[in-house]
């Protein structure tokens, strides 16, 4: 399959949990992340192109403040070739702040390992 990402997503030492900030759900885990996109695995699967508030918790080592959120949109969602009982899930950021998107960077920076191995 052709890669049509822009900038390479690097897979995350840190397992990040994926909020919705409606109600407060883990919706499930970050897999990788870059400034465009992200992956997360996730006991359900979600409709494509669906957009989703979601919320990424983060430390006091990336952010100054306890939290970023964004909107992204489901672009695929495939059954886990390992783990049956869950789905990778690919968004598109499509908005977000500025100043969260520079706390992604810190992340990737922090977190990110120099390869990344995800599907696209």
């Amino acid at each position: 399959m052709h890669e049509r990402r822009k900038s390479k997503r690097r897979n995350l030492s840190y397992y990040m949990p994926v909020i919705d900030p409606k109600d407060e759900q883990i919706m499930g885990h970050l897999v990788d992340i870059s400034l465009q996109g992200l992956m997360m695995d996730s006991q359900q699967a979600l409709p494509l192109n669906k957009d989703l508030h979601l919320r990424l918790n983060v430390t006091a080592d990336v952010a100054e403040k306890n939290a970023i959120e964004f909107i992204a949109r489901v672009k695929w969602c495939r059954p886990d070739s390992i783990e049956p009982y869950l789905f990778d899930i690919g968004f598109e950021i499509i908005k977000i702040s500025n100043q969260d998107a520079e706390i992604i960077k810190r992340i990737v920076e922090k977190y990110g390992s120099r390869d990344s191995s995800t599907f696209s």
